[in-house]
């Protein structure tokens, strides 16, 4: 692996670990037993570093995470393999979603990249929904999509913030994100069409097994 993908594997982990705020470049070179010289030859700053976390990020969010509508996919299993990939990405990447709104705020360039990429999450959302009350598994008005996609990606971006404020140990594990999952679920509910509620019923049992199972193992 070259040094530069090393500094950027090392301080997803570290960041992750211990918190964005509470590790510098400096800790960062320690950990990987480099000179800060050899880390600044590859990033200007920690913000730079930060920027290039989030490109691989949108990466893996946008080509693995959200769903591909096509007619060799169910609906409802696109739906249960986008929770499934977003848990995965977002617990890779959950320092993001642990102090997101200072990080876009020192960082323009981060904050453009961001709100491009929410844009491309959105479209994507909508036409998962879509795709959803096409095969009469969920059904809603037309001018309720807009607010059923962000709420979905409300509980997406901010429930990692929200439960590590209601917690007084605030470390984030896998049951975390399946808590969000079922959150989502939760949601749907309400919008999901008699033929369709069996199949919801099930997808819940089994994030709940996983939830269930998560917190035994953390």
């Amino acid at each position: 692996m070259k040094t530069r993908d090393k500094i950027i594997q090392a301080s997803i982990a570290l960041f992750n670990e211990q918190g964005e705020r509470n590790v510098t470049t400096n800790h960062i070179a320690a950990h990987l037993s480099i000179s800060p010289g050899n880390l600044y030859y590859h990033f200007r700053n920690k913000e730079d570093i930060i920027l290039s976390i989030y490109e691989e990020y949108a990466r893996s969010l946008l080509l693995e995470a959200l769903p591909k509508i096509s007619a060799d996919v169910k609906p409802l299993d696109a739906l249960i393999l986008y929770m499934d990939a977003v848990s995965q990405t977002t617990m890779k990447f959950r320092f993001f979603y642990s102090n997101l709104p200072v990080l876009l705020d020192k960082s323009p360039s981060l904050r453009e990249k961001y709100v491009e990429v929410q844009h491309t999450i959105a479209q994507r959302i909508k036409e998962l929904l879509l795709a959803l009350r096409d095969a009469d598994i969920i059904a809603f008005e037309d001018d309720e999509l807009a607010d059923i996609v962000s709420l979905l990606r409300l509980i997406n971006t901010f429930w990692v913030s929200f439960y590590q404020t209601q917690t007084i140990v605030s470390e984030v594990n896998d049951s975390v994100f399946y808590q969000g999952v079922l959150k989502i679920l939760v949601i749907l509910r309400p919008y999901t069409t008699e033929v369709a509620k069996e199949d919801l019923l099930k997808a819940r049992e089994m994030y709940q097994q996983k939830y269930q199972q998560a917190l035994e193992a953390s």
